[in-house]
């Protein structure tokens, strides 16, 4: 099987780099572009309106297109909203109600800031959706503070998905970030939730958020592969600047496995990024291809920047040096990709269910 990128992943990537070095901690570390400059950037850009969940073999362009973006965001090591808001536009464009579709297109306008709140098990948040109120907490939620609106994934009697917009019964409590990467812990302390603020309820629900962080999961494993490729970079010109024992440190085999490491886990997330966004574009069923491209993230996450330190010794703990950012940033990454349990048992429930409809 020949597995691509999108048709113009190559062009979009060029473009997106020159846009994202003057958000990249790499180039200066005093980088602080406003929020507002930021929302309205990406929308003259069209970038957040880019794609659409139910388009398969369409004009509109393909997942692996849009990865092209991810990619140079990820080499920069830029800490935007842009998947943030990309994730909340592709569950509404799933439900696909005249309500949910305005509001994706308000986001896609740039009019409206909507984070999604998707409770996760491997962040430890729950959400109770129960006789019109909300209750509970939901950790890591970017950009918080910054919502308009927080597009809500609860259980109660039937799982829910609803719009909230941000008020005095919400409190957001920022976190440590990582990665530059604003998180908040979310709660919501009994939010009455009318019943037209349900967009999806059961089954519409489950898809929509099921299909948005697939969507997701694709376009972070996009940024985890341009980050490798960057550090692969900075690690090798490294190894050969770097003198001791009478010569560069690279021409030892040591040091060159810990560098072709960096290569095999960085292209083999390439390799599933591209494999689980075909999927996905074309129609077939994309959870096994987004559970191992999901464990082998995880996976790569860490091994990346442990061989760029291991190359690098005490100067990539400094902090003059930029490998430590890597490291906040893939270990930010590595969390979001989910436990090897959990990815372990959305492949084998993939397979089974496939198995069983075949």
């Amino acid at each position: 099987m020949e597995l691509v990128w999108g048709e113009d992943f190559t062009a979009l990537t060029d473009v997106s780099k020159s846009v994202f070095a003057r958000y990249s901690p790499l180039e200066d570390r005093s980088n602080d572009v406003p929020f507002a400059d930021q929302i309205s950037q990406f929308a003259e850009l069209g970038w957040l309106q880019l794609g659409d969940p139910g388009a398969v073999d369409a004009d509109s362009p393909s997942l692996g297109t849009i990865a092209g973006i991810f990619v140079a965001m990820g080499s920069a090591l830029a800490a935007t909203p842009l998947l943030d808001l990309t994730t909340a536009r592709d569950a509404l464009l799933v439900i696909g109600t005249e309500e949910s579709a305005d509001i994706a297109k308000r986001i896609g306008n740039g009019d409206a800031v909507v984070v999604p709140v998707f409770p996760s098990a491997d962040w430890g948040s729950a959400l109770r959706y129960e006789d019109g109120v909300l209750n509970g907490v939901v950790l890591a939620v970017g950009y918080a503070d910054r919502a308009d609106s927080f597009l809500v994934q609860a259980d109660g009697a039937e799982r829910v998905v609803a719009l909230v917009d941000q008020n005095s019964a919400i409190s957001c409590e920022a976190l440590p970030a990582m990665g530059r990467q604003p998180m908040f812990a979310v709660s919501f302390n009994n939010v009455p939730v009318a019943a037209a603020s349900v967009l999806a309820r059961g089954r519409d629900a489950d898809r929509a958020v099921e299909i948005a962080e697939q969507r997701a999961a694709v376009l972070r494993a996009a940024q985890l592969y341009g980050a490798g490729l960057r550090l692969l970079d900075m690690t090798v010109l490294y190894a050969q600047q770097r003198h001791q024992f009478g010569g560069a440190i690279g021409r030892f085999q040591a040091v060159q496995y810990l560098c072709t490491d960096i290569a095999i886990a960085t292209h083999l997330t390439s390799v599933h990024a591209r494999s689980a966004a075909r999927a996905i574009d074309t129609g077939i069923d994309p959870q096994p291809h987004i559970g191992l491209m999901r464990k082998h993230a995880a996976k790569a996450a860490q091994q990346i920047v442990h061989c760029a330190h291991e190359v690098h010794a005490g100067i990539g703990y400094m902090v003059e040096s930029n490998v430590h950012l890597f490291t906040d940033a893939a270990k930010r990454w590595q969390y979001d990709f989910g436990s090897a349990a959990h990815n372990d048992a959305e492949i084998v429930a993939a397979l089974n269910r496939t198995y069983t409809e075949a």
